[in-house]
């Protein structure tokens, strides 16, 4: 046994290189990913985390196989090493052959694999292929003569993946548990790939700990060649148990081969993942992971950050509760990778230590300055038994926002006392200890638009979203906007998004494009997408396996208002990757709290402050709440009240997590109900659009009638907001980005002009700051969409333009004009039914003064020169589909 040593000289010089210009692109690393880089310089040195590779004997992959060793510089410059663009990012996992009779935890075993390939190249999505048996592959196989097992010919299925390559594909990996070979001259192989055309394959049939006794199962008990094509031998062909060693063993030969689609060759600088191994013993001294050098040879070609990586694979190897995606749920296995997370707890420590040691040095707590602080504490007898130089300046609030979908003002109970219905126990509880808003709005009556606007405190007018993204949108939120979870991530915040996007799906318009750090939900309406098992809807819609046209139309109208998808099944994305494709709408709510659960606790095990969006599917359609069994189906009144329940269970469970931190939670609504839906809509209470239902048409979700856009909301945080109080002053979900970033303290950037106003006084001192005028873009019922044809000055509300919105029945009601506008007194006539006599002393007067406000506005938008436009364009490619050749786009195949 010896060890390979390089000096400390020849390390620095693999790792950064002496080229100015790779020097450079070193130094752009944080001080503390440098510190835990150059820990590489001194392998197996006390307390060093990296170690020197050792050499056992003359048959191990170093003596057997002399390679020129590949340093940082070499890769960089290498023509032919290649690097994931926006159009070819996905790593693809191929399935070949059986991989046991285990159903269920098969299925279980090989996502494990998946997510754990994700976690290792972070920033990258991986997904499944469909299995294919060795048959359809077409490769030629042997018997190994010594082993009498049997083996597939890799060069066959290489050329096999290349051609079943998607365009989208970085790489296509294939797995089997059948044994491989290269050559008639070889005995065996572990994987092989294929740099040029992004293509491998690698065999866990080695990986049995009873491969290479006699009771070995895989061992054929007639010693016979069969027939070339004769691929019946591979019938009921044995596959190893599931052991925690064995998933050990195939998470590092399976990122040791996509590691070299990178480029990266056989390490021999330190232990590495990416040392070769020409046996078992060899591949299990393997570490886990990169040296330092191939490190930084996957994150030049990734762009991940180093510790939010190594908080992937630790969070991956902690297995944590989480809802049962088959009928039978089991445990990773992850014993075997005690070790491997102690060494990943090392790398954080050492990035975190150099951090803490950074961060005092910058706040300067020498004892000189301490004892100046005591002497000023001391000179202004501050009555204090320790100085305030010690507390935390200026500290920051963990802000969550909670996005209702399609709520109604009425829907709160504490808006509706009287109705004593009792379903938001736990939003009643946050609105006596918090503070409630009455005349709060969103910023346009559809999702999209809504969501825009809250993220960048900007009109659709100005923002450029002034409807709905689709599925097949190639585009999303302008990325000429700034968003509000990228000026907190900038300051320092943890930011996650749980929850429904519907601002572009594709990259770069995602959410983890868009500030933040972690996403898990769905990238539209949970609408948009066939289910197996459909919740509640207004009409029903089948499921993804019905049978019928690819997108069926209900209903008297062939209206996109009635179109149930069945082209597309809904995909549940986390962090660009489809993790199931269809979801399961009746564990979504669970899902939903597990990752908000665990990005509470990912903040505060990094010690940042955080921004919690979660943007709930309640109370769209399709409706999917926990129901008790009951003789007859249930109604749509109780099926609405139970997803009313779930949500302020899942609201409640937020707040509790988060009760220990200083938190502020924010609940709102992102538009009124959508009363088409009847049944399984919600209530706008007293906000009735009456003018507009006497004459048929809808009053509600898409209109700019009061029941559009009057969102109930409640701002939650003890010891700062006042308890029991509430608030009528005229706001929007568009203050929400400057409140939260003044009360984080983040100044927005100043090229760009702002429609909503900071509301911190009315939040913390119950002052009543409100808009002198809110404007109402059309949203999806009449006219031009993103348009002012609604205007909200004081206690009175102009229409310029109303009609074409679907009721529950009856017309839609026609597009009328109105010159000169409706106008209604609010305070008199919140049901929106008697509009003031034109000619009137106090009609002309809020005609006059409404009309010179929304001309100032207009004009405003005119001459910003920071106005977007959002590309509208539809395109098939666009839409998200887990694997184009199943119906649906499903993942799996349907049972």
């Amino acid at each position: 046994m010896k060890l390979i040593r390089h000096s400390a000289e020849t390390l620095q010089k693999a790792l950064v290189s002496n080229c100015k210009e790779l020097t450079e692109l070193y130094n752009q690393y944080s001080k503390e990913e440098c510190h835990l880089l150059e820990e590489g310089l001194r392998p197996g040195q006390p307390g060093s985390v990296f170690q020197p590779i050792t050499v056992h004997s003359d048959s191990d992959w170093i003596p057997s196989h002399p390679e020129e060793p590949q340093d940082f510089e070499s890769f960089y410059r290498d023509p032919h090493r290649k690097t994931p663009s926006a159009s070819c990012a996905t790593i693809y996992i191929q399935t070949i052959g059986s991989f046991g009779e285990a159903g269920p935890q098969t299925e279980q075993y090989v996502e494990w694999l998946r997510e754990y390939c994700q976690a290792f190249f972070y920033g990258l999505p991986v997904r499944w292929l469909p299995a294919v048996t060795v048959a359809q592959t077409g490769c030629s196989f042997r018997i190994n003569q010594g082993s009498q097992n049997l083996q597939l010919l890799t060069g066959d299925l290489l050329q096999f993946l290349w051609n079943r390559k998607p365009k989208d594909a970085f790489c296509v990996v294939g797995i089997t548990m059948i044994d491989l070979y290269p050559k008639d001259s070889w005995n065996f192989l572990f994987g092989q790939a294929s740099l040029h055309k992004g293509i491998g394959v690698f065999s866990f049939a080695r990986y049995d700990d009873n491969f290479y006794s006699k009771s070995y199962a895989g061992k054929l008990k007639k010693r016979h060649q069969p027939n070339k094509g004769d691929y019946s031998a591979f019938d009921g062909h044995y596959t190893p148990p599931i052991t925690s060693t064995l998933l050990l063993r195939s998470c590092k030969t399976m990122t040791h081969e996509i590691g070299h689609m990178f480029g990266i060759r056989h390490c021999q600088w330190l232990s590495c993942v990416m040392q070769g191994s020409n046996h078992l013993e060899e591949s299990d001294r393997r570490p886990l992971d990169f040296c330092p050098i191939c490190l930084r040879k996957l994150q030049v070609s990734v762009g991940f950050n180093i510790a939010e990586r190594y908080k992937a694979l630790l969070n991956w190897m902690e297995e944590e509760p989480r809802p049962p995606t088959t009928d039978t749920s089991f445990p990773k296995p992850t014993e075997a990778f005690h070790t491997v997370k102690l060494w990943l707890q090392r790398c954080r420590d050492v990035l975190k230590v150099n951090k803490r040691l950074r961060h005092k040095m910058q706040t300067g707590f020498t004892p000189l300055l301490a004892c100046g602080i005591l002497l000023c504490v001391l000179f202004f007898h501050l009555a204090s038994e320790r100085p305030a130089g010690f507390e935390k300046p200026n500290k920051k609030p963990n802000i969550i926002i909670i996005l209702a979908d399609d709520i109604g003002w009425a829907d709160l109970d504490v808006n509706q006392p009287e109705r004593r219905a009792n379903n938001t126990p736990n939003l009643n509880l946050m609105a006596q200890q918090g503070l409630r808003f009455s005349d709060f709005h969103s910023p346009a009556s559809t999702c999209s638009p809504s969501r825009a606007s809250l993220l960048t405190g900007r009109y659709g007018l100005r923002n450029g979203v002034v409807k709905n993204f689709a599925i097949s949108s190639v585009a999303g939120l302008p990325l000429s906007e700034v968003t509000l979870p990228q000026l907190l991530q900038q300051a320092g915040y943890y930011t996650a998004m749980v929850g429904k996007w519907h601002l572009g799906h594709n990259r770069p318009y995602g959410p983890n494009k868009r500030g933040f750090d972690y996403y898990f939900g769905i990238p539209y309406s949970n609408n948009m997408g066939c289910t197996d098992i459909p919740g509640f809807d207004h009409p029903q819609c089948p499921s993804c396996d019905s049978p019928g046209s690819q997108i069926i139309r209900l209903g008297r109208r062939a209206s996109k208002e009635h179109d149930c998808y069945s082209k597309v099944a809904l995909p549940l994305i986390e962090n660009g990757s489809i993790v199931a494709q269809p979801l399961d709408l009746w564990t979504l709510t669970q899902q939903y709290e597990a990752a908000a659960l665990r990005s509470i606790r990912r903040a505060r095990e990094r010690g940042q402050p955080y921004f919690l969006y979660l943007a709930l599917a309640h109370m769209h359609v399709p409706l999917a709440p926990p129901l008790a069994p009951t003789a007859s189906p249930p109604d749509g009144q109780e099926v609405y009240a139970a997803t009313l329940r779930e949500m302020d269970r899942l609201v409640g469970s937020i707040r509790s997590a988060s009760s220990a931190d200083d938190t502020l939670i924010w609940f709102a609504g992102d538009n009124g109900p959508w009363d088409q839906k009847c049944q399984y809509a919600g209530s706008a209470g007293p906000f009735k659009g009456k003018w507009q239902i006497k004459r048929g048409g809808g009053s509600a979700k898409k209109t700019t009638w009061e029941g559009g856009h009057r969102v109930p909301s409640v701002a939650y945080w003890p010891g700062s907001i006042p308890a029991n109080t509430t608030s009528a002053a005229l706001l929007s979900g568009m203050d929400i980005f400057p409140t939260v970033l003044s009360l984080s303290g983040v100044t927005p950037p100043t090229d760009r002009r702002y429609d909503g106003i900071d509301i911190t006084s009315v939040l913390l001192h119950g002052e009543q700051t409100a808009h002198k005028v809110l404007f109402h873009p059309n949203s999806g019922a009449a006219g031009q969409f993103g348009d002012f044809q609604a205007v909200r000055a004081g206690k009175y509300k102009a229409f310029y333009l109303t009609g074409s919105a679907t009721p529950c029945v009856g017309d839609i009601g026609k597009e009328e004009l109105h010159d000169p506008p409706l106008i209604f007194d609010l305070e008199r006539d919140e049901a929106e039914e008697t509009p003031l006599q034109v000619g009137t002393p106090e009609y002309r007067a809020a005609a006059h003064g409404i009309a010179l406000l929304r001309e100032e506005k207009l004009w405003d938008i005119a001459t910003d020169p920071s106005v977007s436009t959002a590309d509208y364009t539809m395109d098939e490619s666009a839409l998200v589909c887990c694997e184009p050749t199943l119906p649906s786009c499903r993942c799996f195949p349907l049972a």
